[in-house]
This record gives C-alpha cells, structure tokens and sequence, in this order.
C-alpha cells in the first residue's frame, strides 16, 4: 500500500526522507509514497511568488531574476530576456561527469528541494514544486552524474541536470520503468509535459547543498544503524574470546564523565548480560590451541585485561556515538531550511510588501564539516572491529580459538578467514584515504566572486562509501566472532551467551551454518551484510 508523504517547509522527518529515497517492500517489488504539498505549503508558494513580483516591480536589480550569475551578476537581463535566460541557465549549468548518483539519492534530493521551496522564500511558482514532485510520483529518475558540484553555490551541476529532465532538454537522460531514455521522451512516457521556466526558477532549482544533504541524510542513518551492529560485532566477539566484563563496569565509564562512552559501555553489558562463556570459571578452561600461563604449581593464571580493541572499545565507539547523532540533528534543520539566493521576505513594515536579501544559504561549509566529521567516526568503528577481527585469527590474542578460525574438518588444507580478514584490512585502509577532511579545502571559482567554496559535495560521497565500506567490515567481523563461538562450544561444554549475543548469533546461524571445511565465504559474507542492510538484527536491542 503507498504511503503518503505531505510537504510543508517546517516538519519533514529524515524517516521521510530515507522512505522517500529507499521505499518498502510489497511482496516482490519496491513500493514508494507519494509526495504532496499540503494546502498551507501551496498557500504560501503562491504569496511568496506575489512578493517575488512586488519586490521586481520596483526595478531594483534582484541576483537571479533580472541579472546576470556569478561573476556576470552585474549583467542586467531586460524584462523581456528574463524567461529566456532560464533557457540558456540551465544546460550551460550541466557539466557533471562520473557514474550516475544512485536513484536513492536523486528521489531524496527532489523531495528536499521541493520542501525548502515550500518555504516560500525562494519565490518559485507552485506549478513548479508540482511538477518536480510529479517526476517523483510517476517514477521519472533524472540520471544525474555524481561529480562536478563543489558544494557552493549549492549542488549547481547535479541541480542543473535534474532541472534538465524537469525542462525537457533533449541531450539529458532519465530513467522511467528500467528504461533510460532523453528526457523529453520519458516525459511523454509517464504522461508528463516540459516545464517552461519563469523569473529566478532556473537559479532556485540549483541553489542549494540538496544533493549534499541527501547523500547525508542516507549515510548518517545508515551509520546510526551500524553503531549498533558494531556494538552487536563487539559482544560477539567479547563471547568468542571469553573476554572480561570489568572493562564496562558502568563505575568506570561514569568516572569519565563522557555520555556516549557511557551508553556504550552499557549496551555492552545489556548484550552480553547472562553469558557463561564469560564468566571466570569458562575463562578458566583450556582450549586445544590456547596459549596457556600457569603458576609455579601448574594452576591457570587468571587474564589480566583484554587488548585495547575489546578493552577501550566503548572509549573509541562512544564519541561515534555522540557524532552521528549531532549529525542527524543538523541534517534534520538542513532539511526544513531556506537554501537558495536570492531570498524573498516580507517586510517587517508593511505585510503585503516583499523585500529580497542576498546571501549565501546555499553554501555547503555547515554539511561538509559535519559529514567529514562523520566518515572519521564511522571508519574508528570499522577500523577497531578490523583489529578485534585480526585478533580472533590469531590464537595468542583469542585465548585459543583456532588458528584463522579454520574449522576441523580436513584442518591442515583449511585456510579459513585468514583472507576474510585480509579484505576488512584493504577496506579500513581505503577508509582512511577517503577521510581526508574535503571541506579544509577550497579553490576560487567564478571570477573571485565564489571565492571560498566547500568542496562538501565530495565530503559527502566520501562519506557515504565509508560508511558503506564500514558496514562490510563489520559484517566479517560478525560473520568471524560467529565463526569463533562456533568451533570452541562444544570445548567449552556449551554455556550460554548472553541475551542479546544469543539472539543475534542465532539470526546469523539461520543465514549461514558454521565453516568445519572451506568454502565460498563471499556468500556467506553477502548474507550478512544483507542481514545488516535489512535492519532486521537491530530487533534485538529494541
């Protein structure tokens, strides 16, 4: 059944946005909402777009309308150039290059730029909005190439090819049923017509960090959701090691006075609450492969603390924690937010007059910091789980787990996820290229008049392969503490994990069976990261 979706410029949710983007399924197939404005919303575009005529009837320059762009903003375009200049605006704007943008990431971007012109301040007609919103309702995905944007003024390439499909232009390309098509004929395919552009429409369709924060939007959900499969990968390892509890003693945490560190270290212990295999009497059980201490008189030494990767993890996942969910926050107001220049107003004096202020919302500097911000946090999650990974393989550091976590049948020909971990280290390591903080950085653009651009566009999709990346690496993670429980069970006379580890050890093992011989791991690899990207193992911590 579609859901519907109702934009007025003040409430929409990232829930919104993410189901806008992604969907639900409906048996076989993928259902999207349907997008509208509410009544209010359409009120207020036809006001505003009045104001936008009352402040250009008093023949003041307006950026946009009747000038010039960029360095050509003192260029005066007469009244009766002002809707052929929207024509010459937009393909000149289309210059982007790459691999298209996923269609996630274009339905979000539509839906977010509807909603700030909902606003009202951008001046644009309401037929505009609907017929933007009609190329998301009838399933018409502008194929938009993902570089060329430095993040100000806005996302004008990817914008402009977007606004491409919305006007017709027969050299751009759209997808509508599977088929890519120009884009005048999958317009006519979903029974739509070219929108011809009026005063200031061209320039407000690309102003804005639209494409930055729909990239956003997308990688810090997701990365919400991977905060808690790392704390899942850490428990389950913490039972494939029969690590020490004591290192997330809540008395600990609140000596640091750090809240995210704090809520970890107390996910931690609410995952692996009534676990035997981390007691100190399962400790205390020799394994086949473990490297054993004694005392003088042959008796068991005790461990003294686990390694820094399960130790301080709640140290190093805590301020991740903390990030994400600023993040999400700032993307929430980005979302509900006025990002075009020229803006339209009404005057403090007079309500049924407008005035129009130039600034400069558009500028992606306040997204790219937080998403540079975020791809660091996300890649310490994934790089600490690649060491607890490493560990596992290794048993002087897994307390005996079999070497590389190779199962017993034929043992000595078994390789095990010797290489699984292998392939987590390339992509931790490719992480740590990719979080280069893009927005330090700027080149002038446009004459010195866009002198200090954000570069936020390429923080974004940086952030978002991060966080794609950190999710596999996690999923081994898993697939191998999964893997260590496993082999040593039955060694250790089968105690029980804890509430949480056992619920999600049991989702994986209906997914993939333990390894006693080799096998093709990449499926069962593919299983588990689908297991992550389904949200299905976030039901046990709900």
């Amino acid at each position: 059944m579609k859901k519907e979706i109702k934009l007025d410029g003040e409430h929409l949710t990232l829930a919104q946005v993410v189901h806008a983007a992604r969907g639900h399924d409906e048996g076989d197939h993928r259902v999207y909402p349907t997008i509208k404005l509410t009544p209010s919303a359409a009120n207020n575009l036809r006001d505003f777009r009045r104001g936008l005529e009352v402040c250009a009837a008093k023949g003041k320059p307006i950026y946009g309308y009747n000038t010039g762009c960029g360095s050509r903003k003192n260029v005066i375009i007469p009244a009766e150039e002002i809707e052929a200049y929207q024509r010459h605006y937009i393909p000149a704007h289309c210059v982007g290059v790459g691999k298209p943008f996923d269609e996630e990431i274009v339905r979000a971007a539509i839906m977010l730029r509807v909603n700030s012109f909902a606003k009202g301040n951008s001046g644009v007609r309401l037929e505009l909005c609907n017929a933007l919103l009609d190329l998301y309702n009838r399933g018409v995905i502008p194929v938009i190439p993902e570089k060329g944007s430095v993040g100000s003024s806005g996302d004008l390439c990817p914008l402009a090819h977007m606004s491409a499909v919305l006007t017709g232009i027969i050299d751009q390309k759209a997808c509508y049923q599977g088929q890519f098509l120009s884009a005048p004929a999958a317009l006519l395919e979903a029974g739509l017509k070219p929108v011809v552009l009026q005063g200031k429409e061209a320039m407000a369709l690309t102003n804005g960090a639209t494409f930055i924060l729909a990239i956003g939007i997308l990688a810090a959900s997701d990365a919400q959701k991977l905060l808690v499969y790392s704390d899942i990968a850490q428990a389950l390892t913490l039972e494939a090691i029969r690590g020490e509890k004591d290192a997330f003693d809540p008395r600990i945490h609140e000596a640091r006075n750090q809240l995210g560190q704090i809520a970890v270290a107390q996910r931690i212990l609410e995952l692996t609450a009534g676990s035997e295999r981390m007691t100190e009497t399962c400790r205390m059980i020799d394994l086949p492969h473990e490297i054993v201490k004694r005392d003088s008189q042959g008796n068991k030494l005790p461990r003294v603390q686990d390694a820094y990767s399960s130790r301080a993890y709640a140290q190093v996942a805590g301020r991740p924690d903390e990030v994400i969910n600023e993040a999400l926050e700032v993307f929430k107001r980005e979302a509900n937010a006025s990002t075009d220049n020229p803006l339209i107003f009404r005057s403090p004096d007079d309500p049924d007059d407008f005035i129009s202020l130039s600034g400069a919302n558009f500028h992606g500097e306040p997204l790219g910091l937080v998403l540079d911000g975020l791809k660091e946090a996300v890649q310490s999650l994934a790089n600490i789980s690649n060491s607890r990974f490493y560990a596992l393989t290794k048993p002087s550091c897994s307390y005996g787990l079999p070497p590389d976590l190779a199962g017993k049948t034929n043992a000595d020909l078994n390789t095990g996820h010797m290489i699984t971990q292998y392939s987590g280290a390339s992509l931790v390591s490719e992480n740590k290229v990719l979080c280069h903080p893009a927005s330090v950085d700027s080149i002038p653009t446009s004459g010195d008049q866009e002198d200090y651009v954000s570069m936020a566009s390429i923080s974004a999709r940086h952030a978002r392969e991060v966080v794609e990346d950190s999710t596999a690496a996690i999923a081994m993670e898993i697939l191998g503490a999964c893997q260590g429980i496993s082999l040593t069970q039955k060694d250790l006379g089968n105690p029980k994990l804890g509430h949480g580890t056992q619920a999600a050890f049991d989702m994986v093992r209906e997914i993939v069976p333990p390894m006693d011989d080799d096998r093709y791991i990449h499926t069962d690899l593919q299983k588990v990261i689908k297991l992550l990207k389904s949200g299905k193992l976030l039901q046990i911590v709900q």
